[in-house]
């Protein structure tokens, strides 16, 4: 027999150290290396698996096994030795009761069997090392025992390192995956999406290859995520990367860039025309939206608006981040066009934040100068025509040129300028308040816009506050219009603010009616005083019957809560008339009157006045 190996002098062709080897590998050199020390018929590396012993790595001259081969563990010598009730070397088998029992001496000749456990990292059982022959054999056979050990050690240790390798491995393949996809959606993300535009361009510069970017937004996500919550957001943000995948070609990346922003990158091969296919797709992307979401057992209906970039052959290979701008460009111009729609950019198309770099400091110095000017509009009765309120609106111009307030009011939002603008429109509304309640008219009543992040600040009632005392006027002259906005963005804290609001006597109105997310659950928690039905409900009232029967339903609803209700957006007589026979009572509108400065409405005729215009 062949003589004991030492573990701290390894014979030659001993297995090389565990960080170097598979575990393959491993099994293979331990078999080379018992096949010339220990001349048994037969060895093996098995593996416990399910109930079975499953042969991994074998080495048989006596009994025709090969890898795959099994039998159940229950019945093998090494569930004996595993479990201690049996030796580890037993030169004569059949003498140990345990093993002249097991199933496998019944099937197979078994003179001799060696065997030691082979346990992972973690120290549970993988499988065994083994060892059969059918002669027994002499009892030096035991003098082995330690160079078992060490070889099932050593196993033991490559299978730990290579598990942690695997593990090494799914957290290096997980964090090249996050790096370039989006976790909540599973989509690729902006360093994906412009690693491929980057590609996508190089491929035009060099071949021609037209390509094109849709730049998606989910239109009024911050009402959704607002309402239902971060959660709600999410599940949203995941049915709508759904649908989109549903939408975009094979060929196509889509992206989500962040938050509620969505992209898609066409790569086109040929050089045909590829706008109507372009629109085609903008068009699908919008039409998939088209049915409600079901969100935390609610119904949700969201759109989303298209902008899109194209990079046709024949032009010059622009910077990928020119694209992005450009499909940007696009789609804010769609949003601005009333949203659920898609656009194509065209170059005279500029985003907000471009004419911001020419407007921001000019409003700013405009407010701190007091160049912000105030116009009023009349709010009258539908019935008599006469003027029972009025609304004041800011008016700036600029370098000789008037700024609409769809651009400066936007403007002053993004530049954190809309408090004092508001401030600006409440201390003029209120200086003009004073002439006229001078003049005996103390029963005018003029409303103000007030932005969300002001019916959030807890020190806005008392700001409000100084400008009536201030002039002397009663709180009730004043009537604070509200949007939606501010209360899906922090509702306790507008609830606080308005009941402080309604507590000093000072009239909430909530502005732009019927297009709000959840009006009727504000209109339950705030303290309104009045609505105004938006003129978007106004516009075809007078040819469409489905329009009346809306607006009917909102005068009712307005009425049946003791809300007194202002129709805005009135300027065809056909359209007074519907209003009248619908029972409205107060409208506002072009029709009875444009915004005017307060010098065009002479205070004598406030009281009981008509209409400039009238039905």
């Amino acid at each position: 027999m062949v003589g004991v190996v030492e573990p701290e002098a390894p014979a030659a062709g001993f297995p090389v150290p565990a960080d170097l080897l598979t575990f393959d590998e491993a099994c293979t050199r331990v078999l080379d290396f018992l096949e010339q020390q220990v001349p048994l018929g037969f060895w093996a590396i098995t593996s416990r698996v399910d109930g079975r012993q499953l042969y991994l790595h074998v080495r048989d001259a006596a009994y025709g096994k090969g890898p795959g081969d099994w039998h159940g563990w229950s019945e093998s010598f090494c569930r004996h030795m595993v479990v201690g009730d049996a030796p580890r070397i037993a030169p004569d088998a059949m003498a140990v009761p345990r093993y002249a029992a097991a199933g496998v001496a019944r099937e197979l000749p078994v003179g001799a069997y060696v065997g030691v456990p082979i346990r992972g990292g973690d120290g549970r059982l993988f499988g065994t090392l083994c060892g059969l022959d059918p002669r027994v054999q002499p009892a030096e056979l035991e003098r082995h025992g330690p160079v078992l050990e060490l070889l099932a050690t050593l196993l033991g240790q490559v299978l730990a390192a290579e598990h942690l390798r695997a593990q090494a491995d799914a957290r290096e393949a997980a964090l090249r995956w996050r790096t370039l996809h989006d976790d909540l959606t599973g989509l690729a993300n902006r360093a994906m999406f412009l690693d491929r535009l980057t590609h996508a361009l190089e491929l035009h510069r060099r071949d021609r290859r037209p390509l094109a970017v849709l730049s998606i937004d989910i239109d009024d996500f911050r009402a959704v995520n607002d309402a239902l919550g971060h959660a709600g957001g999410d599940e949203l943000l995941t049915r709508v990367a759904e649908r989109l995948r549903g939408v975009v070609g094979a060929g196509d990346t889509l992206a989500r860039l962040g938050s509620d922003q969505f992209a898609v990158l066409v790569e086109r091969g040929d050089r045909g025309p590829a706008q109507p296919h372009l629109l085609a797709l903008a068009e699908r992307a919008v039409a998939a939206m088209a049915d409600h979401f079901t969100l935390a057992g609610r119904q949700v209906g969201v759109g989303v608006s298209v902008g899109v970039a194209e990079v046709a052959a024949e032009d010059d290979s622009p910077a990928p981040t020119a694209v992005l701008a450009h499909a940007d460009v696009a789609l804010d111009a769609a949003k601005r066009a009333g949203k659920g729609r898609m656009s194509l950019y065209r170059p005279s198309m500029r985003l907000p934040q471009a004419r911001d770099l020419h407007l921001r400091d000019p409003l700013r110095r405009a407010l701190a100068r007091g160049e912000v000017r105030t116009v009023f509009q009349p709010i009258v009765e539908l019935a008599t025509g006469r003027v029972t309120g009025l609304e004041c609106l800011a008016r700036w111009e600029h370098g000789g040129e008037e700024v609409g307030p769809e651009v400066f009011v936007p403007l002053a939002a993004r530049s954190n300028l809309l408090p004092a603008l508001t401030g600006t429109v409440l201390e003029q509304a209120c200086e003009q308040l004073a002439r006229w309640s001078r003049a005996g008219h103390g029963d005018v009543r003029v409303g103000v816009n007030v932005p969300p992040e002001l019916l959030t600040d807890p020190a806005f009632p008392a700001a409000v506050g100084e400008h009536v005392q201030r002039h002397g006027l009663r709180p009730g002259q004043l009537v604070l219009e509200i949007t939606e906005d501010a209360l899906l963005r922090d509702l306790p804290a507008a609830q606080e603010v308005t009941g402080r609001l309604h507590e000093e006597g000072f009239k909430l109105s909530l502005d732009d009616f019927g297009t709000g997310y959840s009006s009727l659950l504000h209109l339950r928690s705030i303290p309104l005083d009045s609505v105004k039905i938006d003129r978007g409900f106004t516009a075809d009232v007078d040819v469409c019957p489905r329009a009346q029967q809306f607006l009917r339903a909102l005068l009712t609803l307005g009425r049946d809560l003791g809300l007194g209700v202002v129709v805005e957006g009135v300027e065809r007589p056909a359209q007074a008339e519907v209003l009248r026979e619908l029972g409205a009572v107060q409208a506002q509108g072009f029709l009875y009157g444009e915004p005017a400065a307060a010098g065009d409405l002479p205070p004598g005729e406030l009281a009981g006045r008509s209409a400039p215009r009238s039905a």
